[in-house]
């Protein structure tokens, strides 16, 4: 009797994990994804997840693109691991993470124009699925944004002109619409919750997201210490600014956070300010108060 309950069940009552979801709609073969969100907002963790669920569901490979070889221990059996971004031609039937993408493939100059087009061309001819996780959106130049299948986006920037691009009104507006859906959020709903566009199935919308099965806190922390989180931060040793803060400047430093890496990354700073016409010297805090007209 028990076995004729249990065909029963199977038959009419289909597991969960069975079920097609939106998320299974969204992510496909062949195809390439943008993924970005401000820090501590669950990027790594959904981008493993997604290694996690549909390296299984397509029989590909989950493959990391840079880690550091003494972080590897951290992944479970099966990873692939690629030393650069030139190894990702090699990389037949994978699903391929480029970590940190703002320095290991940068968008936003023709300096590795080639490479970036090979790479973002790649998962078509080579049965891949490639994910690209950045911290910079504004890295992004708009003419790359076509190579898409969809843009998944954590919580944005608490200061969305630092996160985006002059020119990258689409950019833009998604994550304008994203930063809405998530203002009422907890921190833990935060990491839950991811707001996708998905222009090749006309859809747009939040999806929850679970966390990978071996995921951990060490692995939200992969990348300290190393060059690729120096050269992304751009910290550099300085004293106290030398221009007056402001009032209103200390509050927007208080309320972002000072962990906020738009605050630290100097470089970025200094190309924000150029773009303004404005003068680029001086430390991260006079570069933020000029940027925002606050000295």
């Amino acid at each position: 009797m028990s076995d004729r309950i249990d065909d029963f069940l199977k038959e009419n009552c289909p597991n969960n994990e069975d079920k097609p979801s939106k998320w299974d709609e969204v992510i496909k073969p062949e195809a390439s994804y943008l993924l970005t969100g401000d820090v501590g907002t669950g990027k790594s963790a959904l981008a493993h997840h997604l290694l996690e669920k549909y390296g299984k569901k397509y029989s590909l490979t989950p493959t990391v693109v840079g880690i550091p070889p003494s972080k590897r221990a951290l992944l479970p059996e099966g990873y692939q691991f690629l030393n650069d971004k030139s190894e990702i031609v090699f990389a037949e039937n994978a699903i391929v993470l480029i970590d940190e993408a703002d320095i290991q493939l940068p968008l936003d100059s023709n300096k590795d124009k080639a490479a970036v087009i090979n790479a973002l061309s790649l998962p078509r001819q080579r049965n891949q699925i490639l994910i690209l996780a950045y911290h910079f959106p504004r890295l992004v130049k708009g003419t790359y944004l076509p190579f898409f299948s969809a843009f998944l986006f954590k919580r944005p920037p608490y200061l969305l002109e630092f996160a985006t691009k002059k020119g990258s009104d689409e950019l833009m507006a998604m994550m304008k619409k994203a930063g809405e859906r998530f203002d009422e959020m907890t921190p833990e709903e935060i990491v839950k919750n991811t707001y996708v566009v998905a222009p090749r199935i006309r859809w747009q919308g939040l999806l929850t997201n679970e966390l990978p099965s071996f995921w951990s806190d060490d692995l939200s922390k992969v990348w300290k210490g190393t060059a690729v989180d120096e050269e992304l931060r751009g910290i550099e040793q300085v004293e106290q600014a030398q221009l007056p803060i402001g009032e209103e400047l200390k509050k927007l430093l208080t309320t972002a956070g000072e962990e906020n890496p738009y605050w630290h990354n100097t470089k970025e700073l200094r190309k924000m300010c150029a773009e303004k016409g404005l003068k680029t010297t001086g430390t991260k805090h006079d570069l933020v108060a000029r940027y925002l007209g606050l000295n």
